[in-house]
């Protein structure tokens, strides 16, 4: 029973949001971070990106760009902030002024455009450790 257990809790994916316009982008994403064992949600705009993260409470990392239609990026995280989530934001953008967005608070992090899968899977990682904020401790899960 204990082990049966045990493998279920293994197999319970990290949730990803990726919110991007560009869909060949977007499949990029996909197809690399599920090779690598994460179940990714996508959402091509800002407003679709809200209502899945709604609607999947359990997402452990977001992956937003900047530039999406209808809302910026800066909006978007202005609404993220006010639900007073831990989940962790990975803000992709072409843009210099990406630093500016990420600086003011302590849940985003910014990867400028354009960057290698890799250095994204990096930042994931560490993004996704169990010490990586004090504050979710109290979730943490017993090893």
């Amino acid at each position: 029973m204990m082990a049966e257990a045990a493998t279920r809790q293994n197999q319970q994916l990290h949730k990803i949001l990726a919110i991007e316009d560009d869909p060949e982008v977007l499949a990029l994403y996909k197809s690399y971070l599920q090779k690598r064992g994460y179940e990714v949600l996508s959402a091509s705009g800002a407003l679709e990106g809200m209502s899945l993260l709604q609607s999947n409470p359990d997402t452990r990392l977001i992956l937003l760009d900047l530039n999406l239609p209808g809302m910026s990026g800066e909006e978007w995280i202005a609404w993220y902030l006010q639900q007073g989530k831990q989940t962790p934001v990975v803000v992709a953008s072409g843009k210099g002024d990406i630093l500016t967005i990420t600086k003011g608070n302590n849940m985003t992090a910014a990867l400028t455009k354009p960057f290698h899968m890799e250095e994204l899977q990096e930042l994931i990682e560490v993004l996704l450790a169990d010490d990586w904020h004090e504050q979710v401790s109290v979730d943490k899960k017993l090893h």
